[in-house]
């Protein structure tokens, strides 16, 4: 029962730094060498008010703030943002489920003003 026991809570402690680890990793990469994001940021009642749709761009939180900022690739702005915002680290170019996850539509997710005018 003991052994048993021990065992139980080893895989469970290995299996969960294996996630952990995996989460920083892909987390790591994605701001080093870039990833595709959904960045949402919202009204003060909740409402989506900004919307970005971001292919291959590193996202860095702000030291000392509750910003994030990126490089914007068409024009080389540099962006930040703070406040209540949520972003989603895209996989497979499956934008659309990634947008659902912040409560945007991919297809009105434009360069900034959501909906994209």
């Amino acid at each position: 029962m003991t052994r048993t026991w021990i065992a139980a809570c080893a895989c469970a402690v290995l299996g969960s730094s294996c996630a952990g680890i995996s989460r920083d990793v892909s987390s790591r990469i994605a701001r080093e060498f870039g990833a595709d994001w959904i960045v949402v940021q919202y009204r003060y009642d909740g409402a989506p008010i900004n919307c970005w749709r971001l292919a291959q761009v590193g996202i860095s939180n702000e030291p000392a703030s509750d910003g994030i900022f990126w490089k914007d690739s068409s024009t080389g702005h540099l962006v930040h943002i703070s406040g209540w915002y949520n972003r989603v680290q895209v996989t497979n170019q499956d934008f659309e489920s990634a947008a659902r996850l912040v409560g945007v539509d991919s297809s009105s997710c434009g360069s900034g003003r959501y909906p994209s005018q």
